[in-house]
């Protein structure tokens, strides 16, 4: 049954890499449902992985808080540390570009995503154990790292504006001490209200 629900995961990333390929590149607008059913996929694969561990152990409860630490990351960072559109967000119509955003946790690396999910299944599998969730959290990793590598030299080139120059600017998934500094440097002068220039 494990094996069943890592490839339903598995899956899961193919459905996102095609709908951003449908979207971006072949101007399908409805290419953006196959995104959805990819989340909804990786949630189902997520959720029956956990199931088969049981009931939560409680001695494991710091590594949950993590665990959830980690997801509430990964909701942050694809939407609202987006605002209205950035790097992980696909264009409103062919032809659009979307505003980049490179504050905030977009200044840490291109695609800290893939550190939050990574971290998320980590933190899981320290919490409850078990060789599938270990396997999950190799497997998923990887996979997202391979799905952004995609998105960060075919399609956010032609999907955001000023990509080319966030590329250099910008670490791809290792943070750095001065993509970490711009990080903590542009959370605190948005906590402070102030606006900042999207376009660095």
């Amino acid at each position: 049954m494990s094996a069943l629900f890592l490839a339903l995961g598995a899956a899961a990333f193919g459905l996102m890499a095609l709908s951003d390929a449908l979207t971006v590149l072949y101007k399908r607008p409805w290419g953006g449902r196959l995104f959805a059913a990819g989340g909804a996929l990786l949630a189902l694969s997520t959720a029956g992985l956990l199931a088969l561990r049981g009931l939560p152990r409680l001695r494991a409860l710091g590594w949950w808080a993590l665990a959830a630490l980690a997801l509430a990351l990964l909701g942050y960072t694809l939407l609202a540390a987006l605002h209205a559109g950035g790097s992980g967000a696909l264009p409103p119509r062919p032809g659009a570009l979307r505003p980049l955003v490179d504050t905030g946790v977009y200044a840490l690396c291109r695609h800290p995503g893939v550190l939050w999910l990574g971290g998320f299944y980590l933190f899981a599998w320290l919490a409850a154990g078990g060789a599938a969730l270990l396997a999950a959290f190799a497997l998923y990793t990887a996979l997202d790292a391979l799905y952004v590598l995609w998105q960060d030299r075919v399609i956010f080139p032609v999907s955001i504006e000023h990509y080319a120059a966030y590329r250099r600017s910008t670490p791809f998934l290792l943070p750095t001490a001065a993509s970490l500094r711009r990080c903590l440097a542009t959370l605190s002068v948005k906590s402070n209200g102030k606006r900042t220039d999207p376009k660095g």
